[in-house]
């Protein structure tokens, strides 16, 4: 039996509806991988990459502004596998979520600019560009300041296309008590693609079903199962201040109910993407679950959205490249599942 109502529903290649079955002994429970913090390093065999500087922004005390910049992809040397980037930004950045899609506002060799009019639904705007296909280049850590790494084992990377361009949805908070300037910079490496042996491909969690009245305390769970499965390479949750942990976990199996991830949701000083080699394995089971909890110490109700209130999400990368599934947790039990696009 799934232990939820789930409707599954597949954009792209075709899949099949049983997950194959796990590849262990009678009687012997798999272990649990253990996920560790990326490389803060380049990646191997790098041959080129590309680049975004934000134009920088201004914020008074407790000013709070969100934007979207588009740019090129200017790409250096002739490969488009990515291995790896890094995020370099002062105070100020509550985050980041830095996607490609259809080139559709910039121009080759051109600079940044708007991103134009939104095309979010309900998975929002950087869900819908991985299902038209985009990647996911950079998913930072809430309010992180510094240095923030993205850095696959040897052998891995994920592709961007050449007609896609780069869309940066920016959340900038001045938590301080001074003006401060914010101009993010991101930087992606590029690898060998002979040197790739296997292919990631972006994926995009949200549960959007927030509503933490004052003074409480509140956990949201989605059960999703998987038309195929997938394994996990990446891990990054997204959630803001009132948070008291995220996880992830399996659905089905051996291990049905055992989480290979359990971690704060919220750490700007070390943190929050985990990376597993070998990636978790969700043939284990039927698929997977993520939870997040918080603690609302305001007078007030929290729900989904920025400022005080709240997110649930998280971004990852994961292969075989045409089998990584988007999910959408929802208040009914229903939890789609979304093959990115071909």
């Amino acid at each position: 039996m799934r232990s939820a109502l789930l409707l599954v529903m597949v954009l792209g290649c075709g899949t099949s509806n049983g997950a194959d079955p796990a590849t262990t002994d009678a009687g012997v429970v798999p272990s649990i991988p253990v996920g560790q913090p990326p490389r803060k390093a380049k990646p191997p065999n790098v041959v080129g990459g590309f680049s975004m500087a934000l134009p920088k922004v201004t914020l008074q005390p407790g000013e709070e502004k969100s934007y979207c910049f588009a740019a090129p992809i200017t790409m250096t040397g002739s490969s488009y596998m990515v291995g790896g980037a890094v995020l370099r930004v002062g105070k100020g950045m509550h985050h980041g979520n830095v996607t490609t899609r259809p080139q559709r506002t910039t121009k080759p060799g051109g600079g940044v600019v708007g991103c134009g009019p939104s095309t979010a639904g309900a998975i929002g705007g950087e869900g819908q560009d991985v299902i038209d296909g985009g990647s996911v280049l950079f998913g930072s850590t809430t309010q992180v300041a510094g240095e923030e790494w993205q850095s696959f084992p040897e052998g891995m990377a994920f592709r961007v296309k050449p007609a896609f361009e780069i869309a940066a949805r920016m959340h900038y908070l001045n938590a301080t008590k001074e003006p401060i300037d914010i101009a993010p910079v991101y930087e992606w490496f590029t690898v060998d693609e002979a040197k790739v042996k296997t292919e990631l491909a972006p994926f995009f969690w949200v549960n959007k079903n927030i509503n933490i009245p004052p003074h409480t305390k509140q956990t949201i769970k989605a059960s999703c199962a998987l038309p195929t499965p997938m394994k996990i390479v990446t891990l990054m949750p997204h959630m803001h201040k009132l948070a008291t942990g995220f996880t992830a976990g399996y659905l089905g199996g051996p291990l049905d109910g055992k989480n290979f991830l359990e971690s704060k949701g919220y750490d700007p000083d070390r943190g929050l993407i985990m990376q597993w080699d070998p990636g978790v394995d969700t043939a284990q089971g039927e698929g997977v679950t993520f939870s997040c909890s918080w603690e609302n110490t305001f007078d007030k109700t929290i729900v989904e959205g920025i400022g005080d209130n709240e997110m649930c999400m998280a971004f990852g990368y994961g292969y075989p490249a045409g089998k990584v599934y988007t999910l959408l947790g929802a208040e009914n039990g229903v939890c789609p599942a979304i093959s990115p696009a071909p």
